[in-house]
């Protein structure tokens, strides 16, 4: 994964300057076969760090340009740019053509800057997914602008004090990422998917360059079916056209998307590809069955690799090596050896199916919630005057199995969405002093999550409930969780990733699908199932949904080193005075003596902070309380 990073303004001097940006630039990820490319002038500076086909920095006179990750760019004139004279260039010239309406014409996953230190204008800007993310941050003198792929790397520009936030982490512990666009750092800040940042005479103006659009297309299903694979061969023909089909692969975890990926790049090389999957010695977290009929499908080469207990502490480590924030997804490790095993291949590109769920209804949740939407349906005299009355004040109902799910029903349809999709997570059903210790306790706003998701749902700008929920989950689920997993591991290992179904034109579409047609009653994706209907093995259309969850809570309950790993860290984490030690010792002793999902995962989540904090001790501090 490449970065970039700089400054605009402030107090760094001329002479200073190589110094900043050789601290700054540390903080970027440095993977296999990365360089580093910088520039300064008065009052500004530029980083950018990563393989040398993914990074492009141009200077012309006070104008200096970097550009990093994979972009596109709709102009003939600016593509021709790109092409003779390096993407930074094509930024430059449409930045003096056009201003911030030069992001109009860029497509692909890129994050960029453009500093003018005659002036002191900078404009800042990451893709309309958020595949390549972008923090930035004022000094504490109040001048100036810094900004950085990482957090790390913004950390280390001379001035900012590395504070981490109460609030930050209890966010963290709410949805196991630190989610934009907050970090875990009091002064840093995220730029959204699709946002750009203008600076100018010392001002911030943060604003979207680029919104879905989501209104209903009135064709046939026949007619949006031929149209949508259509799209999807031409973005598999985009993701790959700068790369080698013998250095090409796919993720296959046997899902949807990964085999609708497989076979597009199986049907592209005609039949000369390979996939790559991870699998695990457990029934309930394994697919592998599935992705073997997929490979067979296509006549691809599928490659496995089966993840063992000693993998996953061997690789718990590194996981606070490559994330500037805390991060909780225990997929990561699959995604990893995933991209290790492909690498050791020779593989230099992997295709992944990223984005098919949060385009297409592929998630569980979109399907119960029509169900406590027809709640609404009722009319509300009948609701609020006799429905509620009888169920909710009837004596002894709760030791009623009818009664009881009616109440729980009633109670979950009432508290609106996008609430209720958290409705059963752990930090609603306790105290804040039971899990955290006085003082941060008192700082934390538990509503904080929720204004989150009403920002990311209510800025779909529809009445669909259903597309408000994919607009969210694009804009979290996707670019705060997923994306960030898949970049990072792969990254580690030193190969690239493209996301084939995050393409703009297969994003667009999606959003002209009719609601009623993406999820017809509670059929997940009925409609993108229909449009591969001859194209995916049967078994495929029909299986249930898995993924690449972790065993780890079955697997701490008798692996020593797990053990080991996990229990040290939390002792460790009980001496920062952030959490209540009865808080962390009940884990333990309940993960021990039952409920092993629940409690491995909180102690999975709990133990990659720790580990976090103690790889990142020289550039954090944990806030004082209030």
């Amino acid at each position: 994964m490449s970065g970039l990073c700089g400054w605009l303004g402030g107090t760094v001097t001329q002479g200073d300057a190589e110094g900043v940006l050789s601290a700054m630039s540390g903080g970027l990820y440095d993977f296999p076969r990365s360089q580093t490319l910088s520039d300064s002038a008065a009052g500004c500076g530029l980083g950018v760090k990563g393989r040398v086909q993914d990074i492009s920095l141009f200077s012309d006179g006070p104008v200096i340009a970097v550009i990093e990750g994979a972009p596109r760019w709709l102009d003939a004139d600016l593509e021709a740019i790109a092409t003779r004279d390096g993407q930074a260039a094509a930024l430059a010239a449409a930045y003096k053509r056009h201003g911030r309406d030069a992001l109009q014409f860029l497509m692909g996953s890129w994050s960029l800057a453009v500093i003018d230190s005659q002036r002191q204008n900078a404009l800042l800007a990451i893709d309309r997914l958020g595949i390549r993310p972008l923090c930035y941050a004022r000094p504490a003198h109040g001048k100036g602008l810094v900004f950085g792929t990482t957090t790390d790397c913004i950390t280390g520009y001379p001035g900012l004090s590395g504070c981490v936030s109460h609030q930050a982490i209890f966010d963290y512990m709410f949805f196991t990422r630190s989610p934009a666009p907050g970090t875990i750092f009091q002064e840093v800040t995220k730029l959204l998917p699709g946002q750009c940042l203008w600076y100018e005479d010392g001002a911030l103006e943060v604003a979207a360059y680029w919104r879905i659009d989501y209104s209903d297309d009135t064709r046939s299903k026949d007619e949006l079916s031929e149209e949508l694979m259509a799209i999807m061969r031409r973005a598999m023909s985009r993701a790959t056209a700068d790369y080698s089909p013998q250095t090409t692969g796919s993720f296959l975890s046997g899902g949807i998307d990964s085999s609708t990926v497989t076979g597009l790049l199986a049907e592209q090389n005609q039949r000369a590809s390979k996939s790559y999957g991870v699998g695990f010695d457990s029934v309930e977290h394994d697919e592998m069955g599935f992705a073997r009929i997929t490979a067979r499908h296509y006549g691809v080469e599928h490659l496995e690799y089966y993840v063992t207990p000693a993998d996953i502490v061997d690789f718990i480590p590194k996981i606070a090596d490559i994330y500037d924030e805390p991060y909780g997804n225990s997929s990561a490790v699959a995604a990893y050896y995933c991209t290790k095993m492909a690498r050791e291949h020779g593989v230099d590109l992997l295709l992944a199916g990223d984005g098919g769920d949060e385009l297409f209804a592929g998630n569980e949740r979109y399907a119960d919630q029509k169900i406590f939407e027809a709640y609404k349906l009722i009319p509300g005299w009948l609701r609020g005057g006799l429905l509620e009355p009888i169920v909710m004040n009837l004596p002894g109902a709760d030791a009623v199995m009818p009664l009881r799910k009616a109440r729980s029903y009633i109670q979950r349809a009432n508290v609106p969405l996008p609430d209720r999709l958290e409705s059963y997570n752990h930090y609603n059903e306790v105290e804040m002093t039971d899990c955290f210790t006085p003082a941060v306790a008192e700082s934390i706003d538990r509503q904080n999550p929720y204004r989150l998701l009403r920002m990311h749902y209510e800025a779909a700008g529809t009445e669909s409930s259903l597309d408000s929920m994919l607009h969210l989950d694009v804009r979290t689920t996707l670019s705060d969780d997923d994306l960030r997993k898949v970049e990072q591991t792969s990254a580690l290992a030193g190969v690239a990733v493209r996301y084939p179904l995050l393409d703009e034109e297969v994003v667009a579409f999606s959003a002209r699908i009719p609601p009623a047609m993406k999820l017809e009653g509670r059929r997940l994706r009925s409609f993108f199932k229909y449009a591969v209907r001859d194209f995916l093995p049967p078994a495929t259309l029909t299986k249930s949904k898995h993924g690449f969850g972790l065993p780890f809570g079955l697997w701490l309950k008798t692996d020593a080193g797990m053990q080991a790993l996990a229990y040290d860290s939390l002792a460790s984490l009980k001496k920062r005075n952030i959490f209540q030690p009865a808080f962390l010792d009940s884990a333990i002793e309940t993960h021990r003596n039952g409920h092993s999902s629940f409690y491995g995962e909180l102690i999975w989540v709990l133990m990659l902070l720790e580990l976090w904090f103690q790889k990142h001790r020289d550039r954090t501090r944990i806030a004082s309380a209030a």
